[in-house]
Formats: structure tokens, sequence, C-alpha cells
């Protein structure tokens, strides 16, 4: 009987679309961005950049006394951006709110066929993402601007 249950599940389950098997090499595109504010810090996998992107967003927040930042992490680097975030907020001693939202983004991928008269497709995928506003209290942020 269970196997009846379970044959009668699977056919009641809407069918899983697959993409369909790509003939050439795919080319993907850089994702959109919305607006870009100075506040504003894309985070890349990039191991190398991790050093300067700290530095970047603890310069915004205290020397550029900006209200808040935004930490933009996609993919791969959603990681990295809290490991940055992280970093940021324990070097203020733990003083500063965070604001996360997780968000899915459509990104865009050319597929070039191999055939040189064949048309140029788009294809789309979506993608995870992670937005971390970061702001200091504004006991803090009196206490910056009274030292300068």
């Amino acid at each position: 009987m269970d196997s009846v249950d379970a044959a009668a599940e699977t056919q009641s389950r809407p069918q899983e679309q697959k993409r369909a098997a790509v003939e050439g090499f795919v080319k993907k595109r850089k994702p959109i961005r919305p607006s870009v504010s100075r506040s504003d810090i894309y985070v890349t996998c990039e191991p190398r950049k991790f050093k300067a992107q700290v530095n970047r967003a603890r310069k915004l927040l205290l020397d550029r006394s900006f209200p808040s930042i935004t930490i933009h992490g996609l993919g791969a680097a959603i990681p990295q951006a809290i490991k940055i975030a992280n970093v940021v907020k324990a070097s203020l001693s733990d003083q500063m709110t965070m604001d996360v939202t997780t968000d899915t983004v459509n990104v865009y991928d050319d597929v070039v066929p191999e055939d040189p008269c064949g048309d140029i497709v788009t294809q789309v995928r979506q993608n995870s993402a992670i937005h971390i506003k970061m702001a200091l209290p504004d006991k803090l942020k009196i206490l910056i601007s009274t030292k300068r």
C-alpha cells in the first residue's frame, strides 16, 4: 500500500522544469545592480580583497560619517559579505545595528552557439543575494563628530 501512495504522490506533484541542454558555451553577464550610492559595498569572493573591503566599510562609517552602509553579496560571495559585516561589527565593539535581508535575483546568461550562423540565446537563472545594512547608534555618531 505504501508504493501505491508514493506513486499517487509523485503523479500529483508538478513536473520540475530543467534547463535545456546547451549547445555552445555560456557567457555569464554581470548582474544588474540597482542605483549605487557611495555607501554601498559590493563584495566579491576574492580573499585578497577582504581586508580592503573591511577597511572601506570602517572608513565610510567612522571617517566619512555616513549614517549607514550597505554590504551586498551575491551567490558564492554571501559568506564573504557576512564575514565582512561581522569583522566590522567586532572592530567597533559590537556597537552597531545590523538589518539583514535576503533576496533572489535574476541573472542573465548568453548562450553562444558553436555554429557561427546560429543565434545567441539569452537564458535566465536565479541567484541568492544578501543585503546587510549597518548603522552606528546615535550616541556613537555624536561622540565621533565631537572628536573632529
